[in-house]
């Protein structure tokens, strides 16, 4: 009977430990290596869909200005929502221009914000109204990363509170007086005078520098339009970010948020710097309180500078891109303006007519 073959009895030779820790070493610098070009790429992205976001809105509010012959307005006192009225914010009455018209018709068709409320039409979050980079209470409807430029409008601040940015309006401060202050003489900056504080109350144009304002006893008393860009349309401001989490009057305002005219998103100023910064509040802090004092409610650390509970600090554009914010201009271009823009320059882009030569960065 012939020999059966047998195979040699080979073991599967598996790998050492040190060789396995190699592998981990390198897999682990491949993906340090490509995690930051994945977060640029993202980054990238979300600033994209930011711009295109500002570019919709924009084109909606310059489609308004052609069938009203207008921009639209901060708030529009009186009437009803079907009359154009009923107290309807800037970027609301766009909204009738852009993909949210079905929202807009909606709510008109319910014949008040308060009824959309209740029929929970509102608070209403829209791909328009939110940037992809900031994840700030995104469920929340009445939240919005965009505001009208008011230019380099005063802002008198809650009593007790410090106002290091007044001087850019040209005015004076008096804590917690409404109307125009006094004016700086010789202003910071030539060109224009002191505006009324808080674009709030304005009786024309000449209250206000932007292109919104918040409250007027009249609508045409906020009505800006084409002719009053005296800047030009491609040097002015229109539109720009913020962040809902660091603007007082966004996370304590009207629950119907930011359909509603007057104090829901009309407060983007420039004499602010671009992406100052502001001290976080938690959410279980519920309520408002104007206090800058150390131990308060929204000014824990005292520092008034960069509390939340000084509306003074808390209206400059904002954003979670680095270095920058967005803005669009009122000829619909939109724009990535460095944070450390010229602050003259800056003043005289959100001043629609201060007759001042100006470089677009």
């Amino acid at each position: 009977m012939p020999e059966r073959l047998t195979r040699p009895n080979r073991r599967r030779r598996g790998f050492t430990l040190i060789e396995l820790l190699v592998v981990i070493a390198i897999i682990a610098i491949l993906i340090g290596l490509l995690l930051p070009a994945v977060q640029k790429v993202r980054a990238a992205a979300a600033r994209m869909s930011c711009q295109n976001n500002l570019k919709q809105i924009a084109l909606g509010c310059i489609n308004y200005e052609s069938a009203y012959g207008y921009f639209p307005r901060g708030s529009n006192p009186g009437g009803t929502l079907a009359t154009g009225g009923g107290n309807m914010s800037w970027l609301f009455a766009a909204a009738g221009f852009t993909e949210d018209k079905n929202l807009y018709d909606a709510v008109v068709a319910s014949g008040s914000f308060a009824n959309a409320v209740s029929a929970k039409i509102l608070p209403a979050r829209t791909k328009l109204t939110r940037c992809p980079a900031d994840g700030f209470e995104v469920a929340d409807g009445k939240y919005c990363n965009y505001v009208g430029s008011v230019g380099p409008q005063c802002n008198n601040p809650p009593s007790g509170c410090p106002s290091p940015f007044q001087q850019y309006c040209n005015g004076t401060s008096v804590p917690g007086a409404a109307g125009a202050p006094p004016a700086l003489s010789p202003p910071t900056y030539p060109g224009y005078g002191p505006s009324y504080s808080w674009g709030s109350s304005v009786t024309g144009l000449q209250d206000f520098p932007g292109m919104f304002a918040r409250t007027a006893a009249t609508p045409e008393a906020l009505t800006v339009r084409i002719r009053d860009v005296l800047d030009g349309t491609s040097n002015t401001l229109f539109i720009g970010e913020t962040l809902p989490e660091f603007c007082e009057f966004q996370r304590y305002g009207d629950p119907t948020g930011w359909p509603l005219g007057s104090n829901s998103i009309t407060q983007g100023q420039t004499i602010q710097p671009i992406n100052y910064q502001i001290e976080p509040v938690p959410l279980s802090v519920p309520a408002y309180d104007t206090s800058c004092s150390a131990g308060a409610p929204l000014c824990t650390s005292g520092n008034g500078a960069h509390c939340l509970s000084n509306w003074h600090v808390t209206w400059g554009f904002k954003s979670n891109h680095t270095g920058g914010a967005n803005f669009a201009f009122v000829d619909g271009s939109v724009r990535f303006i460095n944070q450390t823009i010229d602050h003259q320059q800056y003043q005289y882009l959100g001043h629609r007519a201060d007759g001042q030569p100006v470089t677009v960065p």
